[in-house]
């Protein structure tokens, strides 16, 4: 059984979600083990934390899909009047990216230590607009960051990019 047949499986077991949530703080990740040690989540390496990191997040916010990867939600998650990339408005005049483009920035950012904390922000945000997450991806690119940050940065700068926003950028 994998760990996202697991969370499926589990995905109305309070007692088991509470735990879980649990493994997303240092203090208290030792409640999460006996439930996630087949998994590998115990311990302190990338593919560990990547683990205890995917199974609290998915307690938190279960709305799970298959497709995309973090830089997708991101993506998801800007407003409706939000570019993620600077564009120019009619007057010629530079209009910056977006507050999301700026968190993923942030995110993109983060070293091996700090991105599971930062992505756990995005999920918390994605939870509030009701923004699926894909968690077998996310366990992934967790667990070999930051080898995945470019796969992320092309789904959020290439997805839905108009064809002229690069003429506006060159001039």
């Amino acid at each position: 059984m994998s760990l996202m047949e697991f969370l499926l499986k589990n995905r109305e077991n309070r007692g088991a979600l509470a735990a879980l949530r649990k493994g997303l703080t240092p203090a208290t990740e030792t409640r999460a083990w006996p439930l996630l040690a087949r998994f590998g989540g115990i311990g302190q390496t990338p593919g560990a934390r990547a683990v205890r990191t995917v199974a609290g997040l998915f307690a938190h916010h279960p709305r799970s899909c298959d497709a995309g990867n973090m830089g997708d939600t991101c993506r998801a998650l800007c407003g409706q009047d939000e570019h993620p990339w600077e564009t120019v408005d009619g007057t010629g005049k530079a209009v910056p990216p977006g507050p999301m483009a700026r968190k993923f920035a942030w995110l993109l950012a983060a070293d091996t230590e700090e991105i599971c904390g930062r992505v756990a922000r995005v999920v918390f945000y994605a939870k509030s607009k009701d923004v699926p997450v894909n968690y077998a991806q996310l366990e992934k690119d967790l667990a070999r960051w930051p080898r995945a940050r470019e796969a992320w940065a092309v789904a959020f700068w290439t997805t839905g990019k108009p064809d002229n926003a690069e003429d506006g950028e060159a001039s």
